[in-house]
């Protein structure tokens, strides 16, 4: 028998299915809709069988909107926070850690042990950057933006440390850490250039504040999150950070399905 997982955001619908043995056969990334709806089309486009269902476990803020069963199926809610922490942790296999959940804003999480407590968040998040792109460029997946920056110059937009100083500063800080983000923004760069700056302007936030939520914290696990992971230049922000601050940034595998994948595993 399969069970379903739902993970109903502000933005997005990500359904998966998961075999007995906890293998996923099937993801989805849906746009906003009815979860029923969206579960219907999941079925049809993934040829699974409602007999074959024994379960659906949905999460996130839209689960608000679900009453009872699904189709007579076995419905259960699990909690966004609860869901994000036990996924996040299972896939990076610890038990404490600091999760930073990137969906349209952005949230923090303390694992400790089985437990997750919300320790506060920021606006800013992959839909600061979808929506900003798509004002900007018409751009509308964060493939098409990874596209758009694989060419692009970051030093034709922010301010860095080599450009007011020619050497790092003690020599404790690299000639490449920004000082301003779009604090340069020279008249030739370009739309991608741009959109590059964007994305650096939100990896760089969400990073720091994720240091900032570890100082208090013996462990310096930070596990990252959602679907804005799958864009190269995060991975290469964070692990400028973890080098730099001494703290150990963590992309699980199948980082943008985490919250379904947890939900599945907290019922």
């Amino acid at each position: 028998m399969k069970i379903i997982g739902i993970d109903a955001g502000t933005s997005n619908i990500k359904i998966i299915a998961i075999d007995e043995n906890e293998k996923i056969l099937n993801k989805k990334f849906l746009n906003k809709k009815e979860i029923t709806q969206a579960f219907e089309e999941f079925l049809e486009q993934s040829e699974i069988n409602e007999s074959e269902i024994s379960k659906v476990v949905i999460t996130g803020i839209g689960q608000t909107e679900v009453n009872g069963d699904i189709h007579g199926i076995q419905t259960v809610k699990i909690d966004e926070f609860e869901a994000v922490g036990t996924g996040a942790t299972f896939s990076a296999n610890l038990e404490d850690a600091l999760i930073i959940s990137v969906g349209t804003g952005t949230a923090f999480i303390k694992a400790n042990n089985g437990k997750y407590t919300h320790i506060g968040g920021t606006g800013i998040g992959g839909g600061t950057l979808i929506n900003l792109c798509k004002k900007f460029a018409g751009i509308n997946s964060f493939s098409e933006i990874e596209e758009r920056i694989k060419d692009a110059d970051i030093e034709k937009i922010d301010l860095r440390l080599k450009d007011i100083k020619k050497d790092a500063i003690n020599d404790l800080l690299p000639a490449e850490i920004t000082v301003a983000n779009f604090g340069k923004l020279t008249e030739d760069a370009t739309a991608n250039d741009v959109i590059l700056g964007v994305v650096n302007l939100i990896a760089e936030t969400i990073g720091m504040m994720g240091i900032f939520a570890t100082q208090n914290m013996q462990n310096k696990n930070i596990i990252v999150v959602g679907s804005i992971t799958e864009l190269t230049h995060i991975k290469k922000v964070l692990n400028m950070l973890s080098k730099l601050q001494n703290v150990n940034y963590i992309i699980p595998e199948n980082a943008e399905w985490i919250g379904a994948i947890g939900a599945i595993k907290a019922c």
